[in-house]
């Protein structure tokens, strides 16, 4: 598969052959994290979110692809690797062949945020179920309070609105446990 064609098919819904081309060059880079400290399970969770970053990345309408897409994505798992040896405190040289040095600039990859999320889905998830769905419809759904209310069986949009800033304390109350900052929006 050429170069070409691998984009293409990334930046279209039916990116399944595109991925298993792209899943070829998970050996090299399963060695390369194995020989650097890590292990299996690591090396495919960071193929994985390497792999979710480069679909991003690829359909960006600013993406300019200057290298091989196998460098590009040995690239974008070597960051992901260093950021995980940093946050476990470990140092190892990391000597890949077939790797484009990339920044985290570059994949626009902020560890302290993904931390911060990952820290949110936990308050999130002690959260009650009514709780997790008025926050799953309102905040990534964009949903309005009135099909909020409605769907989930409240008596008013006032009720909704209530329930919604309840759950918030109540989240802000568990973030303060965990030293976590968020807002009241």
């Amino acid at each position: 598969m050429k170069e070409d064609e691998i984009l293409a098919q990334l930046r279209l819904n039916d990116k399944s052959s595109a991925i298993k081309y792209l899943y070829k060059e998970f050996p090299k880079i399963k060695a390369n994290i194995c020989a650097s400290g890590g292990n299996k399970e690591i090396s495919e969770e960071l193929f994985n979110d390497a792999l979710v970053i480069m679909i991003e990345k690829v359909n960006s309408p600013s993406f300019v692809l200057t290298s091989k897409v196998s460098t590009y994505l040995f690239g974008i798992v070597r960051l992901l690797w260093k950021n995980e040896l940093r946050k476990q405190k470990k140092k190892y040289e990391l000597e890949w062949n077939d790797t484009l040095i990339v920044s985290e600039d570059d994949i626009d990859y902020d560890s302290e945020r993904e931390m911060y999320f990952k820290e949110m889905e936990v308050i999130i998830k002690k959260l009650s179920n009514k709780c997790q769905l008025i926050f799953e419809r309102f905040y990534y759904k964009n949903e309005s309070m009135k099909n909020i209310a409605n769907a989930l069986g409240f008596s008013s949009v006032n009720s909704a609105k209530t329930q919604k800033y309840k759950c918030m304390e109540r989240a802000i109350k568990l973030a303060n446990e965990f030293n976590l900052k968020i807002s009241k929006s």
